[in-house]
């Protein structure tokens, strides 16, 4: 009886222990127009992530019951439960999430004496302070931008070199010289550049990786969001992330947001 007994438990141990065994499971996502790069996928049990393709296709280990998070933006989050059929290494299972549908309030539009027409209308449209002290501001209409002040430093950078179409000019003048400074110019559109690049990556961050993931996974208060990548900043993430390497960034995030939290909450 002992004997039989002892099979039986190690045979159950042996068949939960298959059972829980990880394998590659591979998915294609997409919803009613086609597919969806860029999605963020967890397995919830491992917390282990990865994302769509361009194809819409991602691969991440899994086991029969383990959940699978798919969220992106604009898009309702989805969980799924892995069955065996999901872990066939010949088949690629495929996933559809669904928009979120954005409910608009009701807008009132307040009584008005305006009768239709442009020359009668016009008088009685109330004039925006702000907007006309601006576009005041911004005239430039009465400043002739072909000439160049002495003082004048950034123009000189930045305005680009004069083209001499006719051979005639280039005698014009002999016996003196004049420079234009191009390396300075080069350099400012560089920097110009590298500030669009920076000011475009936490846009890019949140459309790859999605809110779930900052604001749910990390925990992340939305205020603190571009506080808190600068924080990360100086391990490099925007250069590993402008190098395409978008998994190491989601391991620095995932390891910096706890002292992060620590940090902040002293601030309270």
């Amino acid at each position: 009886m002992k004997k039989l007994i002892t099979i039986i438990f190690i045979v159950t141990t042996c068949t939960g222990f298959t059972q829980n065994k990880r394998t590659t499971m591979t998915g294609k996502i997409s919803d009613k127009f086609g597919i969806l790069p860029n999605v963020h996928v967890i397995n919830k049990n491992t917390k282990l992530a990865t994302f769509s393709n361009s194809n819409g296709l991602f691969a991440i280990n899994a086991a029969i019951n383990d959940s699978i998070q798919f969220t992106s933006v604009g898009y309702d989050t989805k969980v799924i439960t892995v069955v065996k059929a999901y872990l066939n290494a010949d088949l690629i299972t495929p996933f559809y999430l669904e928009k979120i549908n954005y409910a608009l309030d009701e807008v009132t539009i307040p009584k008005n004496n305006l009768k239709g027409s442009l020359n009668s209308d016009i008088s009685k449209t109330p004039v925006d302070k702000k907007r006309e002290a601006l576009a005041k501001t911004m005239d430039f209409s009465d400043v002739n931008m072909k000439v160049i002040q002495d003082d004048d430093h950034i123009d000189t950078k930045v305005r680009p070199p004069v083209v001499i179409s006719d051979p005639t000019q280039r005698f014009v003048g002999v016996g003196s010289s004049a420079t234009i400074p191009m390396g300075g110019s080069k350099r400012l559109w560089e920097l110009r550049k590298e500030l669009a690049i920076r000011k475009g990556i936490p846009e890019k961050l949140m459309s790859e990786y999605g809110e779930k993931f900052f604001f749910e996974e990390l925990q992340i208060p939305p205020e603190r969001y571009f506080h808190f990548l600068e924080y990360c900043n100086p391990l490099g993430i925007e250069k590993m992330y402008a190098n395409g390497n978008s998994l190491e960034v989601i391991k620095i995030l995932r390891k910096e947001h706890v002292p992060y939290l620590k940090l902040i909450s002293k601030d309270k």
